[in-house]
């Protein structure tokens, strides 16, 4: 609303204003499941499905018949939908804007639930239905774990953990028994064992890192996980070092004492075990064939398990198969599943949302004692209780096939939806959306998250119920997707706390038009009536994304040559490069030039555009900026700049600091640092101590331990370097690593995962994870670091091309070789022994 107010009153006065809209951005929409589905579940019978898709709920038989919608139709959300044994459904929902619910609905379509449930305090992470009976586990992000029998109406803690969230919760067979992961600190995790008639958690490994991932056999013989334990260096290339890139393999615990290692081939002769299966077909088209398929029948339904608790940890078996990077593991008839995914570089493709599912579906048989591939191109995996159907998740879709198929000859990519392929048709699933019933729905969730998982349970002093009213409010003025961000961003921005985001969402599609760049800077001349190519950004040459395309070898083009034309299209005062460029991102352009000798003539060259010339520009200034500070030192001190603290901070730092080791002196720029999480891996380099040097007759002596400067350091930071920037620069300081310079941080040490995100993809984050230091108390937060000598960046200076803060770095830093020189050391006096 606008307000007058005149100086002297108390409240000022509403001005009545009416603006007519057609609020086109409010009106109903439609979506597909294919586009907006979150989470599946696969009936026990294996016939169905039923999904959450955009916050509704529905089942669908997998090829047939209707789908089926359960719950309200507009301003609902559920989620994590669960097939109980007897083909009911039930769902975690948010029906009233208020504290989620436990829904149970009929197999049928139907809108109001067959029942409500109370669910415990927090917020329900995962849901697993049992077997047998229909009862619930539950696991709540306060850490605990919860045994719901619907029958009854009991709720039971079976379990609870102060250190991480219980995990990868299943049921055994018969359904007497779960199995789970539980951290036993901050540093290992084990495989418990929990009956839910007598809730004691009993604990069946002993780590030596991460276990996690149980799955029993159907057969009761066996419990399956995943471990991390396998430490098989993989040496780094690049420096002195190592990793444990692939450390995992999937292990089974014999749960009886009397089972020996299935891993063990029995003695059969030549032959038999090829001539065995014309036989079983033989049997099973003789009379005898109902009476296999009866005894197969009963021999499929759960045993009672046995457990011999006495040496249980003591009867762990590895698989006999090749460390790596395992995601899951079920447990078939005489087999075993497990998925496994390849390493990831880190890079900006291979970021969430970006990259591609590419697991790997494996299987190994007992019998065959081998393991076979069986499909590619997975991310999650389900499985019915009986074991004999199968569903995963892909980028393409949904797909259901029997448990164990293999279809590894696929490419991954989609066929025709059908119950030979195996694919689902999502686009099934169709379903109108009412946005502001949604975007009211949203606004509590994200403000229920807050209240959550927000690090102080006192929310530092706020009054959050009170914040909600005031800006629930507004919530009818609403009236598009980004005014509702706005208010999210307003409503969380009342905590005063660094890293509450809110980003993504079902925005009106736009169009993009991208500039195609040239990586160069161009001026135009008055005199001449051309452009002018005054700087060539050349980035690294050998990668052609980060170097201008005029700098590519053979088409010697020079700083100072003239931009003619574009596309045949003379270029003048009236049509710019950049109309000519425009949607030619990563395209090949003809562009005209020529030098200003009169005698040159014009020539036509051809490049590939660039979508961003940003990574030239960058390394422009990091190599400006390392010749100029060699320069001013004589080539006495280095120089490095730390984008962010995440894989490319981390990649350059290396670049920097390896090839700039051995000087007098190293300056790290970490101003406009983005933060992330590498700064210990950062800190743990700088701070090794040069202790000697490993001397040969021929060659040059190297530093012991291997990459430690004997030199100064002296780090230079600013008001735009943050989060675990700002937890550079403190640490920087404190440890005493040398100066720090510059202007005080941006001052914010709040960390979050971006785990949650609201109906329409939109994610929120809660400031979970608060940094205390041992000196400063929670106080980097709000306040940021300062340095010992504050430096301004004025605006004069930049006009004028100069760098301030980096001047005065270098000062510093010549101070310091001047007061406390590095002399060169002469290994003299050698050891004569004879």
């Amino acid at each position: 609303s606008l307000y007058c107010w005149e100086p002297g009153r108390d409240i000022g006065e509403v001005l009545p204003i009416t603006l007519p809209s057609p609020q086109f951005h409010v009106q109903r929409k439609f979506v597909y499941g294919s586009e907006e589905w979150e989470d599946f579940a696969l009936h026990p019978k294996g016939h169905s499905v039923a999904l959450s898709v955009r916050g509704r709920l529905a089942s669908m038989p997998l090829w047939e018949l209707a789908v089926q919608q359960h719950g309200k139709r507009q301003g609902a959300r559920y989620r994590l939908p669960t097939y109980l044994v007897d083909g009911r459904l039930v769902t975690i929902a948010d029906e009233q804007n208020s504290q989620e619910e436990l829904l149970l609905f009929a197999e049928e379509a139907s809108v109001s639930p067959l029942e409500r449930i109370e669910l415990p305090e927090g917020r329900v992470q995962s849901m697993i239905a049992s077997p047998t009976q229909p009862a619930l586990l539950l696991t709540t992000s306060r850490l605990e774990l919860w045994y719901l029998n619907l029958e009854k109406g009991t709720l039971t803690l079976l379990d609870a953990s102060d250190l991480r969230e219980i995990e990868d919760v299943v049921f055994s067979p018969d359904g007497n028994w779960i199995a789970y992961s539980k951290h036993l600190n901050t540093e290992q995790s084990a495989i418990f064992l929990c009956s839910v008639e007598q809730p004691e958690p009993w604990q069946v490994t002993e780590p030596v890192r991460y276990d996690f991932g149980p799955a029993f056999d159907p057969e009761g013989q066996w419990l399956y996980f995943l471990s991390s334990r396998t430490y098989q260096p993989i040496w780094d290339t690049v420096q002195i070092g190592a990793s444990f890139a692939r450390s995992m393999k999937p292990y089974l615990v014999a749960l009886r004492n009397d089972l020996r290692s299935p891993f063990l081939e029995q003695p059969a002769p030549p032959g038999e075990k090829e001539e065995e299966e014309p036989e079983e077909r033989e049997e099973e088209n003789s009379e005898k064939s109902t009476e296999k398929k009866e005894d197969k029948k009963k021999k499929e339904e759960p045993v009672p398990l046995r457990i011999d608790w006495e040496g249980l940890s003591q009867r762990i078996i590895e698989f006999p198969v090749n460390e790596g990077i395992y995601g899951q593991v079920f447990g078939l008839r005489k087999r075993v599943l497990f998925s496994e995914f390849p390493l990831s570089s880190g890079s900006e493709e291979e970021k969430p949302g970006k990259r591609k599912p590419e697991g790997l579906l494996w299987v190994y048989d007992f019998e065959k004692q081998e393991k076979e591939l069986l499909l590619q191109g997975l991310d999650y995996l389900e499985v019915t209780p009986s074991a004999r159907t199968m569903a995963y998740a892909s980028e393409e879709g949904l797909r259901v096939l029997e448990a164990g198929a293999n279809v590894s000859e696929d490419d991954g990519s989609p066929e025709e939806p059908s119950r030979k392929t195996g694919w689902l048709d999502l686009d099934r699933l169709r379903f109108a959306v009412e946005l502001r019933p949604e975007w009211e729905q949203m606004f509590h969730e994200a403000w229920r998250l807050q209240q959550e998982f927000f690090w102080d349970e006192e929310m530092s002093g706020v009054r959050w119920q009170e914040v909600a009213e005031q800006y629930c409010s507004l919530l009818d003025r609403v009236a598009s997707r980004a005014e509702l961000s706005d208010l999210i961003w307003e409503m969380q921005g009342e905590l005063g706390t660094s890293h509450a985001y809110e980003y993504g969402g079902d925005y009106p599609p736009k169009r993009r038009y991208q500039l195609g760049r040239l990586g160069v800077d161009l001026e135009w001349d008055v005199a001449a009536k051309r452009y002018v190519i005054r700087r060539l950004y050349a980035g690294d040459p050998w990668r052609s994304k980060i170097r201008s395309p005029l700098c590519e070898p053979g088409l010697n083009v020079r700083e100072g040559d003239y931009l003619c034309a574009i596309g045949g299209v003379s270029l003048d005062e009236q049509t710019s490069p950049g109309e000519l460029l425009l949607h030619q991102a990563e395209q090949m352009v003809p562009l005209t030039l020529q030098h200003p000798e009169k005698d040159e003539k014009p020539r036509t060259i051809t490049v590939r555009t660039l979508r961003s010339e940003r990574p030239a520009r960058y390394r422009d200034w990091v190599e400006g900026n390392r010749r100029f500070v060699a320069e001013q030192t004589a080539g006495r001190v280095g120089y490095l700049h730390i984008p962010d603290m995440s894989t490319q901070g981390l990649a350059e730092f290396h670049r920097g600091f390896l090839a700039q080791v051995h000087l007098a002196g190293l300056i790290l720029d970490v101003r406009y640092n983005a933060g992330g999480m590498v700064s210990p891996l950062i800190l743990e380099k700088l701070a090794h101590r040069h202790l000697g040097y490993d001397v040969r007759r021929w060659g040059a002596p190297e530093s012991y331990p291997y990459h430690t400067l004997r030199g100064h350091l002296l780090a230079l930071t600013n008001q735009f370097a943050g989060s675990d920037g700002d937890m550079f620069s403190y640490s920087f300081r404190e440890l005493k690593m040398g100066p720090l310079l510059g202007k005080r941080t941006w001052g914010g040490v709040i960390g979050i995962d971006s785990r949650y995100q609201l109906v329409d993809g939109t994610t929120t984050t809660q400031p979970q994870y608060s940094i205390w230091f041992h000196k400063a108390g929670w106080n980097v937060e709000n306040q940021g670091v300062t340095p010992e000598e504050e430096i301004e960046d004025a605006p004069h200076d930049y006009a004028a091309g100069r760098d301030a803060q980096l001047e005065r770095s270098i000062q510093r830093m010549l101070q310091l070789l001047e007061e406390q020189p590095i002399e060169p050391v002469s290994f003299t006096a050698r050891p004569r022994l004879g």
